[in-house]
């Protein structure tokens, strides 16, 4: 992250903001000879313009190099540092005849030996049986939490997990929700002992109750006390019918031996 002076944050901030507002002028009063279609469409923007709520697509000001990034997820600048760089374009000398394309989904013809070997040596790295690579972070939980759950489970969260998480839960066959405070084991155990009360199939050691948390908490960058966490759910549970979803997106390479 660059330094920067008063002067340079002033500049590049004032041209955000004038950026911002200039977003927010309503346009539907400006359409009176276009057609339904698209005034209906400006009409419903125009409710969030009118609230100055209008998410504009601006360019961040820290692009410029003249002020700090504070507000993108390349934390360690990872993305912009030349030893990534040069070791990303050696791979790719590695495999001349790579594809532009994926061919389709992995389950018709879109899998090839290189993705394999990539999920081969994440799975290595962590220390688990198998990996799948996914598009995004986003796209993972949605898919864990849509997915593996099942009727009559139930899935116990941390109050501050990803908007992904929770996404991925709306999706859920997983009926029964409960959150705990904020790496707050005290929190943990009690909403535990809740679910196993109240959830008959959960209690006999039928059906299993979906922990998530997150290793490195992304908007405070607090560490979630997994240990802790673990022994309160082997002592709740007996029958062990649990298994926690640790989400590590802004762990991986920072946490634990070699990073992982």
């Amino acid at each position: 992250m660059g330094a920067f002076g008063n002067d340079e944050w002033n500049v590049d901030g004032t041209v955000a903001m004038t950026a911002f507002i200039k977003a927010q002028k309503l346009k539907v009063p400006g359409m009176k000879s276009s057609s339904a279609f698209d005034k209906n469409l400006e009409e419903a923007l125009d409710l969030r313009r009118a609230d100055h709520a209008f998410y504009a697509q601006l360019m961040p000001p820290w692009r410029s190099g003249e002020c700090a990034d504070f507000s993108s997820n390349d934390l360690l600048s990872f993305g912009t540092q030349g030893l990534i760089r040069d070791a990303f374009m050696k791979e790719l000398n590695l495999h001349p005849s790579f594809n532009l394309y994926s061919g389709g989904s992995r389950l018709t013809g879109g899998n090839y030996p290189y993705i394999e070997q990539v999920e081969k040596e994440i799975a290595e790295f962590h220390g688990v049986e198998t990996s799948l690579l996914v598009s995004s972070g986003f796209e993972a939980n949605m898919a864990i939490f849509s997915a593996l759950p099942r009727p009559g489970d139930a899935i116990v969260y941390d109050e501050l997990v990803h908007a992904s998480t929770h996404d991925g839960m709306s999706h859920s066959n997983a009926l029964c929700r409960q959150s705990f405070r904020h790496n707050d084991p005290d929190s943990f155990r009690d909403t535990i002992a809740n679910v196993m009360s109240t959830q008959n199939m959960i209690a006999n050691g039928s059906r299993s109750i979906i922990i998530a948390v997150e290793s490195v908490y992304s908007m405070d960058g607090d560490i979630c006390p997994i240990e802790e966490l673990l022994e309160i759910a082997r002592e709740e549970m007996p029958a062990n019918n649990f298994a926690f979803v640790l989400d590590e997106a802004h762990a991986t390479g920072i946490m634990g031996p070699k990073g992982g």
